[in-house]
């Protein structure tokens, strides 16, 4: 008796997990936020690349990887925003009478980081300002923002590095 040849799917995917798989987790991971979100969507991506009929046509697979993950990642975000959210409100009674989880001056140091960040964001103009936070706090790629926006991608580039040196450059100043 002689094994199975894997189909042309499945050898597809086996290559393409070992070529672009970590990649894969990372840009997922980016937009999830969850270790265990990105696995799960990770494995809807392979899955559809095993559903392919005729791997042998896809000319860029890194690129139809990451449209088949941006498609997942943008099925799940809708799928999330529709859904109601479910609490226990036992449990979080609970939490609240027991404020054990930020010790009291773990809380004053937040606080004056909080307002610190906000001093500093406050002197960035609003375009680097609305780039910088859609970026770090909102976590979107350089193209989401660009198409949000409706401004290109250098020029998101741009404000990018801009905002950045600003706040460095602010922070070289108050000796930090």
């Amino acid at each position: 008796m002689t094994a199975k040849e894997p189909s042309a799917s499945a050898k597809f995917v086996s290559d393409v997990t070992l070529a672009y798989g970590s990649a894969l987790h990372r840009y997922l991971l980016k937009r999830l936020r969850a270790g265990e979100e990105a696995q799960d969507m990770a494995q809807e991506v392979y899955l559809r690349l095993l559903r392919l009929h005729r791997p042998d046509l896809i000319r860029q697979p890194v690129a139809y990887v990451y449209f088949l993950a941006s498609q997942v990642v943008g099925e799940h975000r809708i799928r999330t925003a529709q859904s109601p959210v479910i609490y226990d409100t036992e449990v979080l009674d609970r939490a609240a009478e027991q404020d054990n989880y930020t010790k009291p001056d773990e809380l004053a140091d937040r606080e004056h980081a909080e307002r610190e960040l906000k001093r500093l964001l406050a002197k960035l103009s609003t375009a680097h300002r609305t780039v910088l936070l859609l970026r770090k706090r909102d976590g979107y790629s350089i193209q989401e923002i660009a198409e949000q926006l409706q401004i290109s991608v250098f020029k998101v580039k741009r404000y990018l590095v801009e905002a950045n040196s600003q706040l460095e450059s602010h922070l070289r100043r108050q000796g930090r």
